[in-house]
């Protein structure tokens, strides 16, 4: 049996997504749970084959923990998720100005931001996880209130304040990849997509404008581009990119070996996109 990390404790959003990933395998695997997106990445390829982690919202764009990661990893992207983010509010009080403490986990803090700016004298703890949130509301008692998952109230205790829908749209998702250390081979009349970071270590003039001339020279459409600073001195930066298609068809060869003569450049992984 292979086992697969994931955010933890059960009934998170990374769980669920863990889970419906499962369900399209014929392997077994054994979920296992970390307390943080940097301790499920770095137990990929270690103690888990697999990792399941959020890499971008709807709202809120990437997560910038798990790029951070993905830009200097050996890992593969080997497949992605997206999933339907609902959250709802529970509080241990009989109405929302009782309320003192609100836990909220750091990236769900965003997507619910409306919610939480319109309340007054509370005090928000961010937390790891949406279930965490939960928890540690529990535990505090009286007054405190946490951000939880739609799909987690019946964890809750009935007597709790409840509103189901607090998240700022309505049609939320947050997209997942699957990491491992093999990549996964290349099937027949399936819609891919490309991941790579091209590094900026030279600190390069017109770095960005050489990349997208490249691609688009070549008819690549590209989906997105996030720079991410190189954390050696400000004004350089690394590229994350994401573009349509597989890393072996060959307009795509051709604008990444026009791209890797002038920068360095890690692809990532080429895996079947979602719906």
């Amino acid at each position: 049996m292979l086992n697969i990390a994931t955010l933890g404790p059960k009934e998170t959003f990374s769980d669920l997504a863990t889970q419906q990933y499962i369900k399209s395998q014929t392997q077994s695997f054994n979920i296992k749970y970390y307390s943080s997106l940097s301790d499920a990445f770095n137990a990929i390829g270690n103690e888990c084959e697999y990792g399941v982690l959020p890499i971008e919202n709807l709202s809120e764009g990437y997560v910038q923990v798990v790029l951070d990661h993905l830009l200097s990893t050996d890992l593969v992207v080997v497949s992605e998720l997206l999933l339907s983010i609902q959250f709802s509010f529970v509080g241990d009080c009989e109405q929302l100005s009782e309320l003192s403490d609100l836990y909220v986990q750091f990236v769900a803090h965003g997507q619910c931001s409306e919610f939480i700016n319109q309340l007054s004298g509370v005090k928000i703890h961010n937390t790891q996880s949406n279930i965490e949130s939960l928890l540690l509301a529990e535990n505090k008692g009286k007054g405190a209130g946490a951000i939880i998952p739609l799909h987690a109230l019946e964890m809750v205790n009935r007597h709790f304040l409840i509103n189901k829908n607090v998240t700022n749209y309505e049609n939320n998702q947050t997209r997942f990849l699957v990491l491992s250390k093999q990549s996964q081979p290349r099937l027949e009349n399936e819609s891919y997509k490309t991941s790579l970071v091209v590094k900026n270590d030279n600190d390069c003039p017109g770095v960005l404008g050489n990349i997208v001339n490249a691609f688009a020279g070549q008819k690549v459409n590209l989906t997105s581009i996030m720079s991410r600073p190189t954390k050696s001195q400000f004004g350089k930066y690394h590229f994350f990119i994401d573009i349509d298609g597989h890393q072996l068809d060959e307009n795509i060869d051709v604008a990444l070996k026009q791209i890797k003569a002038q920068y360095p450049v890690t692809v990532i992984g080429s895996y079947i996109k979602a719906n």
